[in-house]
């Protein structure tokens, strides 16, 4: 009771300091010893809590101001635009939407709105660009909900929008769960009948989503290694009417990837623990000191989460792995993902997915680009992180080394199934990486001078040897052991040079049996010429 009573002074703490410098309850009442918290705690307890127990000598303090401290609870309600005390925001909470899924194992999407519009709900039709939907997100009156721009199983609702108590909430045919931990269940996609792990699944939300887009076919393998976590994933899985789960009891880095009971998986969702400090309405800002997020601990954290991912790609046939936290730090996001793709990245690429989603991830890294980030103040959505790692194919559209094909999606596409655009990105990364191992130099730094996002090309390094090479013509051979030869093409604006390697072993030609006639190099006097043939006299 008393950590309860802490943690929920603590909640509404911005609330409660409002109202304790306007009642001027310090000031006038000893018995609270001039401690804000305290008179902090009272107010809580009194006025959105569950009453006062057994609160002694300070009952007096309540009485004595009882009228006074209503009146002021009172101007809070109608500055806010709320009905209830509960309903006050709390100190760290922004006002981020109330995002409702739809558990399509129980009820479509369409039997959903319908039940809402029965209760009074006015659904408006959603804009066609993500600015657009932004703001209608931000806009929405008291009785007015949104299906989602991005995800075709959300509902979106006004902020503050209490559905704990709902009929649908507690058959489970919708779930509360924000937008931002709903991406990485829709990025991974699998198909009906696909065999996925989920990593680090309790409390179940992500395994629910999965069960729900499988179509509860398939087989989830779901992995948490404590207890009272595993006793409460199958409690929500139960109630949400999941059916292919298999829960284990078990740390996943001590899973056996090799084993014959996995060597279907094909897809696996990474969520590992982190810092969580992208979620909104957590107490850190009020509890954390700098150990809270020293470097120590972000790099214990870093270190065990790509250990885990590391861990993922281990499956024989793995095709799809979805990595993602909801943490705002670069160490527990693209730095992980960065280290592992270094490492597997001849046999995975980082797909970019969600074309249209508005944030990416942070600049200075390579695949900045393909990452997906959300902010509360820009995606109205918990800070989050998502990336997506796709097994490269062969020639022959099969996944390298084990040669399986993929499924295919609800979206009538083969499960990774490039657009256009995919194939020529990577097309031209491809080509960017060939062009710096030929140039000796790594694929992730670029040379001095060099734009941000510049393709270094290897022809100009030797159209400048090419340039050299003609000052030394008289010489036989270049410094590199190329012989040069010149030809001039009539009606050029400029010299065209060829170059003819010539092998230690064989005599230089001297001879290129042209004839430049009276054509300048300066290219002012070019006239016809022939190109004589060999052994006639002249």
């Amino acid at each position: 009771m008393l950590t309860a009573l802490v943690s929920q002074t603590l909640r509404y703490a911005k609330v409660l300091e409002t109202v304790t410098k306007r009642t001027k309850l310090l000031e006038t009442n000893p018995l609270l010893w001039n401690d804000e918290m305290l008179a902090r705690a009272l107010l809580y307890d009194y006025m959105i809590g569950p009453g006062l127990f057994k609160p002694g000598r300070l009952k007096v303090v309540v009485q004595k101001n009882k009228e006074c401290i209503t009146c002021e609870f009172d101007r809070l309600l109608t500055a806010y635009g709320v009905q209830h005390y509960t309903d006050l925001p709390c100190s760290t909470t922004e006002a981020l939407p109330r995002y409702v899924r739809v558990n399509l194992i129980k009820a479509s999407v369409q039997e959903t709105i319908e039940s809402f519009v029965e209760e009074g709900w006015l659904l408006v039709p959603t804009p066609a660009d993500v600015d657009s939907f932004i703001e209608t997100c931000k806009n929405l009156g008291e009785s007015e909900f949104v299906k989602d721009f991005h995800l075709h199983d959300l509902l979106v609702f006004p902020a503050y929008t209490d559905f704990h108590n709902h009929h649908l909430v507690q058959s489970s045919k919708v779930i509360l769960q924000d937008k931002a931990s709903c991406l990485p269940a829709h990025i991974l996609s699998p198909p009906e009948g696909a065999v996925v792990v989920d990593s680090c699944a309790a409390p179940g939300n992500k395994t629910s989503q999965l069960a729900s887009l499988m179509g509860n076919t398939g087989t989830i393998y779901a992995f948490d290694h404590k207890e009272e976590r595993i006793a409460i994933f199958q409690e929500r899985m139960e109630a949400a009417g999941v059916t292919c789960k298999v829960a284990r009891c078990m740390d996943f880095l001590r899973v056996k990837t090799d084993s014959q009971t996995y060597k279907d998986v094909q897809y696996v969702v990474v969520d590992p623990s982190c810092s969580g400090s992208g979620i909104v309405n957590r107490l850190d800002k009020l509890t954390n000191d700098d150990s809270s997020t020293s470097k120590h601990r972000l790099e214990q954290l870093h270190k065990l989460q790509a250990q885990i991912l590391r861990h993922a790609f281990s499956f024989p046939n793995v095709q799809k792995i979805v990595y993602s936290t909801c943490s705002v730090h670069e160490e527990e996001n693209e730095q992980v993902c960065e280290e592992i793709y270094n490492r597997f990245k001849e046999r995975f690429k980082i797909r970019k997915v969600m074309k249209d989603w508005p944030e990416r991830g942070r600049d200075g890294y390579h695949k900045s680009y393909r990452y997906i980030r959300a902010y509360p103040e820009k995606t109205l959505t918990n800070g989050f992180f998502v990336a997506s790692f796709k097994r490269r194919k062969s020639k022959h559209g099969k996944s390298e080394e084990n040669g399986v094909e993929c499924g295919t999606s609800k979206d009538g596409m083969k499960d990774g199934q490039e657009s256009y655009s995919d194939k020529e990105e990577d097309r031209v990364e491809r080509k960017k990486e060939k062009q710096m191992k030929r140039l000796g130099k790594d694929s992730n730094t670029k040379e001095e001078g060099q734009v941000e996002g510049e393709i270094n090309v290897g022809g100009k390094e030797r159209a400048k040897k090419r340039k050299k090479d003609q000052f030394m013509e008289e010489e036989g051979e270049s410094e590199t052991g190329v012989k040069i030869k010149r030809k001039e093409t009539v009606g050029s604006e400029e010299n065209r040079f060829y170059t003819q390697v010539v092998k230690s072993n064989q005599t230089p030609i001297s001879n290129c049996n042209l004839d430049c006639g009276n054509n300048s190099i300066d290219g002012k006097s070019r006239k016809k010429h022939k190109k004589k043939r060999p052994g006639k006299a002249e």
